[in-house]
């Protein structure tokens, strides 16, 4: 802790990211006593380390002790290499020849030489009084026009971008709650695991029926295994190292805050393919893969166990975390809250390890390896008629998290990679999936619908393969628009201009319907239930739960558009009046 220092005192704080030192006011001290929440001249919030921030005696001192400050002619001495050096004088900038150093300079009086070629701050504040602000705005304008040029940008093989409104300070608080708040958070995190047990001790290999009471045990040694728990952690760690092997292509995600694009290695299709091929293998040669199945209860335990152990981690590693790195919708200063909807939008620990896209791989990989497993233990019990409903359902589920994996892509510009962060919800979400996903093809295994006419069975194939592409074209047009929205074959949509550099696309799918990726979605959700005929309510589960998921977002995403865009969003919903179905809703 700097000696001295209290809140509401004035301060020299070091500005993230540069060598500049800024007048500041201390808001509040962590209970460490060593990080401090400082407010600058501009208005620029932001949590920085005890290194970062002195008493304004301190730096005066420190600085009137440099020999550079005493004497001008020794701080302009160069040594004859630096002279001599041709390149070293083609690079120096005006600001070089007229003032000091910048950082010198901007502890005191900022000039505009210093501020327009500030050599560290590629990321500023917005704020008008910041001294780094002009840098941010021409750097950054700079940058795109002297890389992208138009016929490169218009055939696609550059990306000319709108401009970013760059923010380096602390994310806001979180003023606006989902599910009702920290208590609706606690009860959803209380109530989503006892439901997922719920379904299977309502539905299994025995009976599948809604009874009350249904009878739930509370003896906990029928929710601990150690080999489910071995087979779990082994997963987790067998999905880690996929994710760290460098196959796949390289592709940045779209601007933060910061202005900053991280860098994602998209090798989950390498990833599905390898599994599968290894868990086919496993299956052939009868190692012991029915285990799996078996120890389905026990597994489901380990994945929350597992899921709550990783949201602690990362919520301790979040609270180090810079101010900027925070995700809007998990920062409102309740610990609970944060801690279920995620408090950091992108954990990263170590390496480029991007726990949010691990997560998301490990419950896709995981939903078709299951349904493979139901197929072959069905397959096993009717050799010569298999169930053909489950043969169908097993293809196109295995052929739909396929194709999300290789278009991975479209994911990065979706409202899960930019505004969540990776919380309980999230990591409980992503990796338990797989077992809210296989009711399906358990119930289908066990009661097999054998006596499902063709003329049932078609139209639900018709309907599985339009949900597709509905879904395939609007996210691939969605994830086209948004990173190049001047290309050839985007520039020429119709579109809504918006106040915020950014157009609202109303060509194709998104013309007839506001959310046609959300419609598609729904389809095929709705089919995957019709394999499974109609004598139970516990396929459409699944559906049902998807259905309500995605209006509660609808909703809160246009809400927020609503607020965004203002009155460009009233002309774009006068134009695009249905959220989901045309004429319907």
């Amino acid at each position: 802790m700097v000696k001295g220092v209290k809140a509401g005192e004035k301060v020299m704080a070091k500005w993230p990211g540069s060598a500049l030192w800024f007048p500041a006011v201390v808001l509040s001290i962590g209970d460490d006593g060593e990080s401090y929440e400082v407010r600058f001249e501009d208005g620029t919030e932001d949590d920085l380390s005890e290194r970062h921030v002195q008493k304004e005696t301190n730096f005066r001192r420190s600085r009137s002790r440099s020999p550079a400050r005493k004497s001008p002619s020794r701080r302009r001495s160069r040594s004859p290499a630096r002279k001599a050096s041709p390149s070293r004088k083609k690079a120096e900038s005006p600001s070089r020849k007229s003032s000091a150093s910048p950082s010198r300079k901007s502890a005191a009086s900022p000039s505009r030489k210093s501020r327009k070629r500030s050599p560290v701050r590629k990321v500023a504040p917005v704020a008008e009084k910041t001294p780094t602000r002009p840098v941010a705005e021409k750097r950054v304008t700079r940058t795109e026009s002297h890389y992208s040029t138009r016929s490169a940008v218009q055939l696609g093989a550059q990306t000319l971008e709108s401009p970013v409104n760059l923010k380096s300070g602390r994310v806001p608080k979180t003023r606006q709650y989902e599910f009702g708040g920290p208590v609706g958070a606690f009860l959803m995190m209380i109530g989503f695991p006892i439901f997922s047990f719920y379904l299977y001790f309502a539905c299994n290999e025995k009976k599948c029926q809604f009874a009350y009471p249904t009878i739930i045990s509370l003896n906990w040694r029928d929710y601990y295994d150690c080999t489910a728990y071995e087979i779990v952690l082994g997963w987790l760690v067998y999905q880690a190292v996929m994710s760290l092997l460098p196959v796949g292509r390289l592709v940045r995600g779209m601007p933060l805050r910061t202005g900053v694009r991280l860098q994602y290695r998209l090798n989950g299709f390498f990833n599905a393919v390898v599994s599968i091929a290894l868990f086919i293998t496993m299956i052939y040669y009868k190692c012991g893969v029915n285990v799996i199945l078996d120890k389905f209860l026990q597994m489901n335990a380990a994945i929350l166990f597992a899921s709550f152990l990783l949201a602690v981690v990362l919520y301790i590693l979040a609270r180090r975390s810079p101010g900027h790195a925070l995700a809007p919708k998990g920062n409102s200063g309740n610990i609970l809250y944060d801690f279920i909807l995620g408090h950091e939008l992108n954990p990263r620990p170590f390496w480029n390890f991007d726990v949010k896209l691990f997560i998301i791989n490990a419950g896709m990989v995981g939903m078709i390896l299951l349904d493979i497993g139901y197929l072959a233990r069905a397959w096993t019990g009717f050799p010569d008629n298999p169930p053909y409903p489950l043969l169908c359902l097993v293809f196109f589920r295995v052929f739909y998290v396929m194709d999300i994996l290789f278009f991975q892509e479209t994911m990065l510009t979706g409202l899960d990679m930019q505004k969540e962060g990776v919380g309980f919800y999230l990591t409980y979400a992503a990796l338990s999936s797989s077992f809210l996903w296989s009711l399906q093809a358990r119930y289908c295994a066990s009661f097999p619908p054998t006596n499902m006419p063709l003329y049932c069975l078609i139209p639900t194939i018709l309907l599985n393969v339009a949900g597709y592409i509905v879904y395939r074209q609007s996210n691939l047009m969605k994830c086209q628009f948004r990173r190049n929205p001047n290309s050839k074959d985007m520039a020429a949509l119709e579109s809504i201009p918006t106040s915020s550099s950014r157009r609202l696309l109303v060509a194709g799918w998104w013309g007839q319907v506001r959310k046609p990726n959300y419609l598609g979605d729904i389809m095929m959700a709705l089919s995957f239930g019709f394999y499974c005929g109609f004598n139970s309510i516990f396929p459409y589960i699944y559906p049902i739960v998807l259905i309500l998921f995605l209006v509660a977002r609808e909703r809160d995403d246009s809400k927020a558009c609503k607020d965004k865009y203002g009155a460009a969003w009233d002309r774009y919903c006068k134009r695009v009046p249905y959220r989901f179905i045309p004429y319907i809703y």
